[in-house]
């Protein structure tokens, strides 16, 4: 996978982390990102490169936290997968891209910048916004959430992505799990 693919869906995956802190939508109990929260101090302790990839990294843990728990709960989980839990070699490969900006930190998209500007005063609206994916699929409800065919032809950005734009219609305060199951 390029590393245009992994930067498009860890830009998806930090706008949903982004939504679920505690001063937008609450789905997880960190504001670790927000200039009058968490971020203040890491940018005393790490300085103004490196903090906003930190608490991109703390807010990717909470999410992660959250859908662990979720799946958790699952019968036959081993096979689930989610938008902070995605298979083992995308998961690695996310992780060592995050590893690549802290080391590069020019390197870093202007889209992930923006999204980590603890400066920014999001709303849900405005991150909202910023998902589109291109290949729409359909999901299905169940009582653990909703649960997206990954059909052949469709990469892995595309399944990301949308999995990304149906967490979007989550109610504040109440994280409806998005996931799919690997065959």
């Amino acid at each position: 996978m390029s590393s245009s693919d992994i930067d498009i869906i860890l830009h998806a995956q930090l706008i949903i982390a982004r939504m679920g802190e505690k001063e937008l939508m609450n789905w997880w109990n960190t504001d670790i990102a927000y200039e009058m929260g968490g971020a203040d101090f890491l940018q005393r302790l790490l300085g103004d490169t490196i903090a906003p990839l930190s608490a991109g990294e703390a807010i990717l843990r909470a999410a992660y936290l959250k859908e662990s728990q979720l799946v958790s709960e699952m019968p036959n989980s081993q096979n689930v997968y989610t938008l902070f839990r995605p298979e083992p070699e995308m998961g690695v490969a996310l992780e060592e891209r995050l590893r690549h900006f802290k080391r590069y930190p020019e390197d870093v998209p202007k889209e992930i910048s923006q999204i980590l500007d603890p400066k920014k005063d999001w709303t849900p609206d405005d991150l909202v916004d910023l998902i589109k994916p291109e290949k729409p699929v359909t999901s299905t409800g169940s009582s653990f959430g909703r649960e997206i065919e990954k059909t052949v032809g469709l990469g892995m950005v595309d399944v990301m992505t949308n999995m990304a734009s149906i967490l979007k219609t989550n109610e504040k305060g109440r994280y409806v799990l998005t996931f799919y199951r690997e065959a």
